[in-house]
């Protein structure tokens, strides 16, 4: 890493910013205020607003000149915060609705073939004695940086979306008005289908096939520059690395940073600070002495200072296991009396650990076996989704607050990041909430390129990144992995990269090859594992034996095998199509009849292309329905308008997400072959989308939704499709006494044929049991219900209701393997039959609803009883809030779309932001729609 007074190029630790730094004030074009959140570093300031952006083709002028001052940037567009190109664009109302139908195709994307600028313009007064420094926070694409007429970087290293570098800028900044510019290129790492394309030549983020690319190809600043004024000495790379006792009965805590001497002198600078949390607070201390320009690392330990000995520290888990405490370190320089720097963060203490599961001889599949998590020493089943960031990059973090409620609501506790990174204060939201970050670099771009194909300028710029991702991340005690590789782990040189980045750095949680089941030279096997990505039925979840196993494609035969064993990094059964008040939001009737047609159902690749998935191709067939729509026509009956489609759709969506958390929580303990964790792909998408999803753009909560909620209750009880047994899980790290599960065959018309009851021992701490191993009674109808519930005395602890066929779903492996896709073949007539739902009569509810404030929220709760004559359950039963005439999103339900016999009664609550008066809807698969007064 080179280094000069004019120039100091650096991954130094994320830099938290203060609204107004006291020697910098703003000026120059009118632009929309962003709120800049206070921070521990008052010499600090995120350059937020005042940037403005203009393609160069327009422009007309180079850097020296729009760099100046006075330059006049007249007909540019103002920007509320420095964004990408098309966030830009959207937000000065170039293109409205731009979501809606196919109005993003519209764009035109060559104008983003042209260099774009970025420019803002503010007064500063640097103080006599204080250095000042601009740090680049990333960029996508690369980039030409000039301050006041000079140019102070080039895009030969200004690259890389996760990249940052610090510029010395003290020699050019004025006292009085200055400017910055910032020309950036087009980015070049978009994820392309076509194998014969070679990946683009940018370490960048893409959205591989999430989703349409945008047409900017996520080209600009996704994060906001800053300036920082510093004196003599800067603080950088303040940070604890933590020491803990296997029982974590103790805890030690080294203290360390690097100070820099910005001066031609010598300087001794007294380093100290404080980690403190409540009542609790360790102060520290340590006098350094730097040669000119030297940079030296400081370590203060517990055995220069006894309280960084902790005993007993507050530890922090996973939010279903323990509590979330957070230690805070903040650290200073002083130089002759006078404060010259300071920084802090909040960590948590907390351990976490990887292995890779025990190999039975002749019945583990994967030679290594498979990659298992533990925090605080305690083994887990990871149980998240695949996030993904706006598709033009936008963030707000109200909006990240109101996913992971949803996460939460859901049961998830994990999210999984491929690239994509979010700004700091989603990590801090994660921390703080308990769900837990699995972090890596993104699959099917320039990362994955072999090494050899690097230049010298890509490897320094891959280790920046990693060095400064690395920085980044480490304190956060949500991330508890990084995946150096995606679909390949990474060769050897590259490996070597960034091992030396993340060991530098001080990393301390696992680091895994692959999210495939690949090796890398020192890190071994990844024991992960990755697909399926489109429809495959309950069984196929919950499938175990060696037929799953694809042994016919040499290397690959871990690929495309989502049934649950092993660690599964991604899969999903494909298409998530949005509740029709969600599909009227961003579809005309014309794109939605192309979802329902019932030509979609005549087979794989049957129906025409869609445009909110990415492109059709042969290697799942997202972007048309047919594999989906078949196997639900094929299993549940035909349909013959939107609304038919939408009963059938909703309900098949739940049942197969609610199997695929089961099977892989139900499988965890299996002896040779166990299911460790599953990501489900995805958790939302970038746009309102029918792909991968399990919760709307628009917060909206299809079937997929209150499927996963089912299945990650964190007492729960649930039935196997893989040999009809009944099991019961504790996700929680509480032992639970005194339960009793009970399973009871229903057929449709409501004759109950079998009910059996059983007491069960105390359930262990993250401990799933078989029950009951029922056998389905003969003579009940060929579609029927099982219904299960687990209890603790009169109190209902789970309720679980499934609609199964005495006809099962055959899954032709042989095929599906040999076709090496994303979906499940079918054996001829191999699909269970559902259709018995069609014949159940209408139902009959009563519904009281009432609606309470509590803070600035208000609470729903609807009481739900069957109150018909016969034995007709009242199936799938949904409940939706409107408020001022527009559906209330987001929401969070105790339950939904739930199931009940005659005589039966549920209630269930929702939780939203206070409006005008609620109005509660009921809609079900064999109910009418009304609409309930909460007064």
């Amino acid at each position: 890493m080179s280094k000069s007074r004019a120039c100091l190029a650096t991954t130094t630790a994320a830099v938290v910013s203060l609204s107004v730094l006291t020697a910098i004030i703003r000026t120059g074009p009118p632009a929309q205020a962003a709120a800049v959140p206070s921070g521990p570093n008052p010499g600090t300031a995120t350059l937020t607003s005042g940037w403005r952006i203009q393609s160069s083709a327009v422009a007309g002028h180079d850097g020296a000149r729009i760099s100046e001052p006075g330059y006049e940037a007249t007909g540019w567009l103002p920007l509320s915060t420095p964004e990408t190109l098309m966030a830009g664009l959207a937000e000065n109302g170039r293109y409205p609705n731009i979501f809606h139908s196919d109005n993003l195709a519209k764009v035109p994307a060559e104008q983003f073939n042209a260099n774009w600028w970025y420019r803002e313009q503010l007064t500063v007064h640097p103080r006599p004695g204080r250095h000042t420094f601009l740090v680049m926070n990333g960029v996508n694409g690369d980039a030409d940086l000039w301050v006041n007429g000079r140019k102070i970087a080039d895009r030969s290293r200004l690259r890389g979306s996760y990249s940052r570098f610090e510029y010395d800028v003290t020699p050019y900044v004025r006292s009085g008005a200055n400017a910055i510019a910032v020309e950036v290129a087009k980015n070049d790492d978009e994820f392309d289908s076509d194998p014969s394309k070679a990946p683009g030549g940018h370490l960048a983020l893409n959205m591989v096939d999430w989703n349409p690319p945008s047409p900017d190809r996520y080209t600009g600043l996704q994060f906001a520059p800053q300036l920082a004024q510093n004196g003599p000495v800067s603080v950088r790379d303040a940070h604890v690395v933590q020491h803990n006792a296997r029982d974590l009965s103790a805890s030690d805590l080294t203290v360390k940073a690097s100070l820099r001497n910005n001066t031609g002198e010598p300087q001794r600078a007294a380093f100290s600070g404080n980690i403190s949390r409540g009542g609790t607070r360790i102060p520290f201390s340590k006098t350094v002495t730097l040669a000119p320009h030297e940079t030296k690392p400081v370590a203060v330990t517990p055995a220069e200072n006894r309280g960084l000995h902790l005993e007993h520290p507050d530890i922090w888990w996973p939010y279903q296991m323990g509590r979330q405490p957070l230690y805070h370190l903040q650290v200073t320089a002083d130089v002759d009396g006078r404060r010259s720097d300071q920084d802090g963060h909040d960590f948590g203490i907390r351990t976490v650990t990887s292995r890779l599961t025990r190999v039975v001889p002749g019945k583990t599949r994967g030679a290594g076996g498979y990659r298992q998590f533990l925090v605080n020493g305690v083994p887990f089943v990871v149980r998240g989704g695949g996030w993904s960031q706006d598709m033009f990059l936008r963030y707000s973090s109200g909006n990240i607050a109101d996913q992971l409620a949803y996460v939460k609501n859901m049961g998830l506790n994990t999210l999984r990041f491929e690239g994509n990174f979010p700004p700091d204060d989603m990590f801090d939201q994660l921390d703080r909430a308990g769900i837990l970050a699995m972090t890596g670099w993104q699959c099917c771009g320039h990362w994955e390129d072999d090494s050899s194909t690097w230049d010298a300028a890509t490897r320094a710029n891959a280790a920046g990144q990693a060095s400064h991702m690395a920085e980044r991340l480490r304190s956060h005690p949500s991330v508890f992995t990084f995946f150096l590789g995606s679909d390949y782990a990474p060769d050897a040189t590259k490996e070597a990269i960034y091992l030396n980045a993340f060991r530098t750095a001080d990393w301390d949680t696992p680091l895994v090859a692959a999210a495939w089941y690949e090796s890398s030279a020192k890190l071994g096997p990844s024991g992960s594992k990755e697909g399926s990505y489109n429809y495959a039925p309950p069984s196929y979840w919950w499938a175990n034996g060696p037929e799953t196993v694809n042994s016919a494609v040499p290397g690959r035969m871990f690929l495309f095998n989502g049934s649950a064993w092993g660690f599964e990094a991604e899969a999903s059964a494909g298409n998530t199509i949005p509740t029709q008040d969600s599909l009227d939001r961003f579809l005309t009737e014309e794109d939605q009849k192309k979802i329902w047609d019932p030509a979609t159902a005549n087979g794989p690749g049957s129906g025409a292309d869609l445009f909110h998935t990415s492109a059709y191709n042969d290697y799942y067939k997202l972007a048309r329905m047919g594999v989906y729509n078949t196997a639900l026509w094929k299993r549940y009956g035909p349909w013959s308008d939107a609304a038919g489609y939408q009963k059938t759709v909703q309900l098949g969506e739940y049942e197969i997400a609610r199997a695929q958390f089961e099977a892989y929580i139900g499988n965890s303990t299996d002896p040779a072959n166990p299911s460790t964790g599953v990501i489900y792909w995805m958790l939302n998408k970038a746009w309102p989308s029918l792909q991968w999803s399990l919760y709307g753009y628009d917060f909206d909560q299809p079937g997929v939704y209150f499927g996963a909620k089912k299945a990650n209750e964190p007492v729960h009880i649930m039935y196997s499709y893989r040999d009809g047994s009944i099991q019961v899980a504790n996700l929680t790290n509480t032992p639970q006494a005194g339960l009793r599960a009970t399973v009871e065959f229903i057929d449709t018309n409501g004759t109950v044929r079998h009910k059996q009851t059983v007491p069960l021992s105390t359930l262990a701490r993250q401990e799933v049991r078989t029950a009951l191993r029922p056998k389905t009674p003969a003579g009940i109808s060929r579609t029927y219900f099982a219904k299960l519930t687990l209890s603790r005395g009169s109190a209902q602890v789970s309720r679980n209701v499934y609609w199964l066929s005495t006809k099962p779903d055959r899954v032709d492996w042989a095929s599906t393997h040999a076709g090496f896709q994303g979906y499940a073949n079918f054996e001829p007539d191999g699909y269970a039959d559902l259709t018995g739902l069609r014949g159940l009569g209408d139902a009959s509810v009563r519904v009281t609803a009432h609606t309470r404030r509590d803070g600035a929220d208000s609470v729903t709760t609807v009481t739900i009883r069957n109150v018909g004559g016969g034995r007709t359950p009242a199936l799938f039963t949904r409940a939706d809030v409107f408020s001022g005439g527009s559906q209330v999103l987001p929401i969070r339900w105790s339950d939904n779309d739930i199931t009940l016999w005659p005589g039966e009664e549920q209630t269930i609550t929702a939780r939203y932001r206070a409006g005008a008066r609620p109005v509660v809807r009921l809609s079900g698969y064999n109910l009418k729609t009304q609409e309930i007064s909460t007064g």
